[in-house]
């Protein structure tokens, strides 16, 4: 009898000493990938491709107060620009990208507001009057590695 009270004793110990340790576990975090993005269709090598990251509709589309979650100037080699992002949290985004030719700083545009110079989105998406909606150029980043590709327009 006083073997089976050790015994049970025991158990209930082991048992309560792995909910003891169970709650110091950090719980999971969100998990990070890398995200590379590759432009082509650039007509020439001057001036740099400037690219957004965007994790909203509303800064997507909204280019007087819309935030990136990351922009860059990536430079031009052999009609192509590439942008690799490490770190990046798992989520859903989408990317603008155009070619500024004169390193201006911003996309220029005709009196009618045209753009002049090149440009694109994730998904190659393509509007007809101002950006695509986000849903059309979003992607999902749920890996440890990804690429995406945009050719300009």
């Amino acid at each position: 009898m006083k073997t089976i009270i050790m015994v049970w004793f025991t158990l209930i110990s082991v048992v309560f000493a792995g909910l003891v340790i169970a709650q110091d576990v950090p719980k999971e975090q969100p998990g990070t990938g890398m995200l590379t993005i590759r432009v082509g269709g650039f007509s020439n090598d001057r001036g740099t491709a400037r690219i957004g990251l965007y994790s909203s509709n509303e800064d997507f589309k909204n280019k007087k107060t819309g935030k990136a979650v990351q922009l860059t100037a990536a430079p031009i080699k052999n009609k192509k620009a590439e942008w690799v992002i490490g770190d990046l949290p798992f989520g859903v985004y989408a990317v603008k990208v155009f070619h500024d030719e004169n390193d201006s700083g911003k996309l220029e545009t005709n009196m009618f507001g045209v753009p002049k110079e090149k440009y694109g989105f994730s998904n190659n998406a393509r509007a007809t009057f101002g950006p695509p909606d986000f849903e059309k150029a979003r992607f999902i980043l749920d890996k440890m590695s990804m690429t995406i590709s945009i050719t300009v327009e």
